[in-house]
C-alpha cells in the first residue's frame, strides 16, 4: 500500500526526532566503513531551522527531515547557493527514496521562490537510496568526503627526495605549488574558476587560519605539499584526534614516481606521533587525478551532489 506523507516547514520542536533520525543515519555509514567514530558529536539540527527546511509525517511519526544552511552568493556560478550538511537530513529507512523525493520537492519550491538556484547535498556514500533519489533529482556527483586511521603506509625510498614540515615563516614556499593546484583545476575536467596569488596574498590569507603543510624536497626546491588543518568538511572532521588534508599539489613531471605515496607516509607517521587517530580528506569528483591517488588509501563516506536550476525559471516568479 501506498503511504501517504505530510510535508511540513522544519520547526525547533521537530529538532529532538531529527536528532534521533540523523543519528541512524550516521550509524549505518559507520556500518559500512568502520573507520568512523560510532562517538562522534553531530551537530544539533535546530542551528538549520531558518525557514528553509522540511519534514515529513506518516501519522503523527516524523519519519524525515531535509534542512540547508543560509543561502549565500556566488555558490557554483553567479546564483544564490545553498548547501545540505550530512547531519541537516536523514529519513527512516522504509521507502526512503520516495521520502527523499517528496522532501526535496517540498524544499526545492521554497529555496527556487527565494531565488536559490544552486543546490548541493552531503549524502553517505554507502546510502544507495538517498543517493539514488538525488540523482533521479537532477543531482550529480561533485565531491568526496573519504577517512582512514592512522595506520603506517609502506615508503619506497626515491633517491634525493627530502619529507619535512615547514616552519611558519616559510610558508612561502608554498604559493607556487598552491596556484600549480589552481591551474589543474582551472583545466579540463574540473573547469573550477579559481584565481591564483601574488606571495603578500597568499600570506595574507595564510594568516587567517590555522594549518601545518608539509612538503617533499628536490635539491631544495619544494616539489609537492600536504596541508593539515584541524577543522574538515564534515562534522567528522572536526572531531577531536581527526586530522585533516585540506590541501595537497605535486608537480607534474614527479607522479607516478612514489613521492607523494612517501608525503602522505610522512604526514600520517608525525601525526601518529602526536596521537591523532583518524585523517580524512576531501576531493572533486571529477579531479581524476585526485581521486585515483586518495581513493587507494583512503575509505568514502560521503558523496557531494550537486544540481543548478536554470536561472530562467525565475521569470515565472516575477
Amino acid at each position: 500500500m501506498r503511504r501517504n506523507y505530510k510535508i511540513v516547514r522544519f520547526e525547533k520542536k521537530h529538532a529532538a526526532k531529527a536528532r534521533e533520525i540523523a543519528r541512524d543515519c550516521y550509524l549505518e555509514e559507520c556500518r559500512h566503513v568502520p573507520d568512523l567514530p560510532e562517538e562522534a558529536e553531530i551537530p544539533d539540527p535546530v542551528r538549520y531551522d531558518n525557514g528553509l527546511g522540511v519534514a515529513a509525517f506518516i501519522d503523527e511519526e516524523m519519519v524525515g527531515f531535509l534542512c540547508c544552511l543560509k543561502p549565500f552568493d556566488n555558490f557554483f556560478g553567479t546564483s544564490w547557493g545553498t548547501y545540505v550538511p550530512n547531519n541537516a537530513h536523514g529519513t527512516i529507512r522504509k521507502d526512503r527514496k520516495r521520502i527523499y523525493s517528496l522532501l526535496y520537492e517540498a524544499a526545492s519550491e521554497i529555496w527556487v521562490r527565494e531565488g536559490v538556484l544552486s543546490h548541493a547535498i552531503g549524502i553517505y556514500s554507502h546510502d544507495e537510496k538517498a543517493i539514488e533519489s538525488f540523482f533521479h533529482n537532477g543531482f550529480g556527483m561533485r565531491t568526496i568526503d573519504a577517512i582512514r586511521t592512522i595506520d603506517k603506509i609502506v615508503r619506497n625510498p626515491v633517491n634525493g627526495i627530502i619529507y619535512k614540515e615547514l616552519d611558519e615563516t616559510e610558508y612561502n614556499r608554498i604559493n607556487p605549488l598552491r596556484n600549480g593546484i589552481i591551474r589543474h583545476l582551472n583545466s579540463s575536467p574540473m573547469f573550477m574558476p579559481h584565481h591564483q596569488d601574488n606571495e603578500e596574498r597568499f600570506m595574507e590569507l595564510v594568516s587567517k587560519s590555522p594549518r601545518r603543510y608539509f612538503i617533499a624536497e628536490d635539491n631544495g626546491k619544494a616539489i609537492a605539499y600536504i596541508k593539515i588543518t584541524e577543522e574538515g568538511e564534515s562534522f567528522v572532521g572536526d572531531q577531536e584526534g581527526v586530522a585533516n588534508i585540506q590541501g595537497a599539489f605535486m608537480k607534474e613531471k614527479y607522479r607516478g614516481s612514489g613521492v607523494y605515496t612517501n608525503l602522505l607516509s610522512y604526514v600520517i607517521e608525525k601525526l601518529a606521533g602526536e596521537g591523532y587517530s583518524l585523517i580524512g580528506v576531501d576531493c572533486e569528483s571529477f579531479n581524476p587525478t585526485a581521486r585515483g591517488f586518495w581513493l587507494k588509501y583512503f575509505t568514502p563516506y560521503i558523496y557531494g551532489l550537486t544540481r543548478r536550476i536554470d536561472e530562467r525559471i525565475m521569470k515565472l516568479y516575477e
